[in-house]
């Protein structure tokens, strides 16, 4: 019989090669699979001048690091909470104040440049994009004219770390969504993880390896870093456990308009000392109604 390595590991091991300006991929599409609780670790640790590669649509994971003054710059096509707000409010105070640097780009030239860093290649060429304005804010994007096509030449992204959140994995680091899905399954979970040197993954459950063979075809990333932390993602939502806590980006974003978000992060974030004691926080009846009702038993 084989043996297989444990990849199961505890929080502050997630952490402990995380330092001050490397580049970290964080997992999320708009309100989706945010690693909220991965997140929330990395502002307590007081973690500085991050890059992120956040999206391709980001949302919460990225907004509340930038707030904490833990972002140097910031790699995502937009960074929103949809019909809460159409633009996230540190973000935009931030971009408004030139705190920190933005790579522009859409959802397209995002993927292609990650997928640039996974192939090793010096860049990629694109044809969409052309004629905008993004080589002109970006000098690391050049057009070009090949064979009278022209085309933007994107450079790669490579990430030292990746934090994501998916719904289930084994102890062996094999990740899995789970069968009922919803908006969110693949935008950004894979690529994230192959253009990392590292990756990080918080699930809401840790199941056995024969449960995660019997759909194969589901398995997004392999030999991953495990975490087991129920509702890691909140507010954001899981795909096939938990919808977005609308409410929560609600009292989210009234902190940050009243300039009182150093309040919230110190009620929601210092002030409490584990992931339990933030859902205590939360409160059992709330966290029951964002229950999805049709989880699959695997």
């Amino acid at each position: 019989m084989i043996k297989t390595e444990s990849k199961i590991i505890t929080i502050d091991s997630a952490l402990k090669n995380l330092n001050s300006s490397m580049t970290i991929g964080l997992s999320g599409f708009s309100y989706m699979n945010p690693p909220m609780a991965l997140v929330r670790e990395i502002i307590k640790k007081k973690i500085k001048n991050l890059t992120l590669v956040s999206g391709p649509t980001s949302g919460i994971e990225t907004d509340i690091l930038i707030g904490a003054g833990c972002v140097k710059k910031v790699i995502t096509s937009c960074v929103a909470f949809e019909k809460i707000e159409g633009v996230a409010t540190n973000f935009r105070k931030a971009v408004e104040n030139n705190s920190i640097e933005v790579w522009e780009c859409d959802e397209c030239i995002w993927h292609i440049a990650l997928k640039a860093g996974i192939q090793n290649v010096p860049y990629m060429l694109w044809p969409g994009g052309v004629g905008s304005s993004i080589p002109k804010l970006n000098k690391d994007i050049e057009e070009v004219k090949i064979k009278g096509d022209y085309y933007l030449k994107i450079p790669p992204i490579k990430i030292d770390i990746s934090f994501i959140h998916c719904g289930i994995a084994d102890k062996i680091g094999n990740v899995q969504f789970p069968k009922n899905i919803f908006l969110g399954r693949l935008f950004c979970e894979q690529e994230l993880a192959e253009s990392s040197k590292k990756v990080v993954c918080s699930v809401e459950k840790i199941v056995d390896n024969r449960t995660i063979l019997q759909n194969p075809e589901r398995i997004i990333i392999r030999n991953a870093e495990i975490l087991e932390i129920p509702f890691g993602a909140h507010p954001g939502a899981s795909n096939g456990f938990y919808i977005p806590d609308l409410d929560h980006y609600k009292e989210y974003v009234e902190y940050s308009k009243k300039g009182k978000f150093n309040e919230y992060l110190e009620k929601y974030i210092f002030g409490v000392n584990s992931q339990n004691e933030y859902l205590n926080l939360i409160g059992k009846n709330r966290l029951k109604s964002l229950e999805f009702k049709k989880i699959s038993k695997n």
